[in-house]
């Protein structure tokens, strides 16, 4: 462990808004109770140490749009994570999601002109969304499971090459929901959680369930049936941080080199 005189510890979050909303809606990022903060906290009294959080997050986002972030964005590349001592993971929840509605088709509604029909299509789009589901059985996801392995994978390795094999990592694994939006449907998510958590175990990160920590509260779920409830963000902000303490106290592997540099001693810091 690093002595405390060194300054503040930096742990990066990429995420979607189960990373600032809660049971009530979108939170300022400095609320104590959203998960990342928790993190923060729980680490801080356990390695007796500050630590400085940031989050990378936005409303619905997928691993294509996380992956574009992490391979084009400088500032996020190299004035956060290159300089990250631990990175937490709590992406693929949208990507996971069912399908009703493409999601090429959506991505063009935004375009659509003039301004009636924009709002007509959308209207279409939020109306027809949860019939689809029902008529698919949910099976369909948001990101097919072959480009979700291939953009995942792309955001691991990285993660892994600008952090050059020195910071911890945890991959946070995806939510479910409740959701009539969804069509209360959601029939292959066991599958995907499990092969989301394998795929960060195979490239170095801990992992940390997420759904298990949400079930217990259901009921206090958003209203959109999908956010978590101040216990969930206090639970998985907990698993989380107990997740990167061993790598941190030097107990554990921290998520080493990105694959085309293994055998390549990393420049020290």
């Amino acid at each position: 462990m690093t002595p405390a005189g060194d300054g503040p510890l930096s742990v990066v979050v990429l995420g979607d808004s189960t990373a600032f909303v809660d049971e009530s809606g979108p939170q300022l990022p400095d609320a104590a109770h959203l998960y990342p903060n928790v993190l923060r906290d729980h680490l801080a009294v356990a390695l007796d140490r500050r630590v400085s959080v940031t989050v990378s997050a936005r409303p619905g986002q997928t691993v294509r749009e996380a992956a574009h972030a992490v391979l084009k964005d400088q500032h996020l590349q190299f004035d956060l994570l290159a300089q990250a001592d631990a990175v937490v993971i709590g992406l693929g929840s949208f990507d996971h999601a069912p399908a009703g509605v493409p999601a090429a088709l959506e991505a063009t509604l935004p375009y659509l002109w003039p301004t009636p029909v924009r709002r007509r299509a959308r209207a279409w789009s939020r109306a027809a969304y949860p019939r689809l589901v029902r008529v698919t059985g949910g099976r369909l996801r948001r990101t097919p499971a072959t480009e979700f392995t291939r953009l995942f994978t792309q955001v691991l390795e990285q993660v892994r090459g600008l952090t050059w094999g020195r910071a911890a990592g945890v991959v946070l694994g995806p939510t479910s929901h409740r959701a009539a939006y969804y069509g209360h449907r959601h029939p292959r998510f066991p599958a995907a959680e499990a092969h989301q958590l394998r795929l960060a175990g195979e490239y170095g990160f801990a992992t940390v369930p997420v759904w298990p920590h949400v079930l217990a509260h259901l009921e206090h779920l958003n209203v959109d049936g999908i956010h978590w409830p101040r216990p969930t963000h206090a639970a998985v902000g907990r698993a989380a941080a107990d997740a990167l303490l061993p790598q941190l106290r030097g107990d554990a592997p921290r998520i080493g080199l990105p694959r085309t540099a293994q055998g390549i001693t990393p420049p020290s810091r």
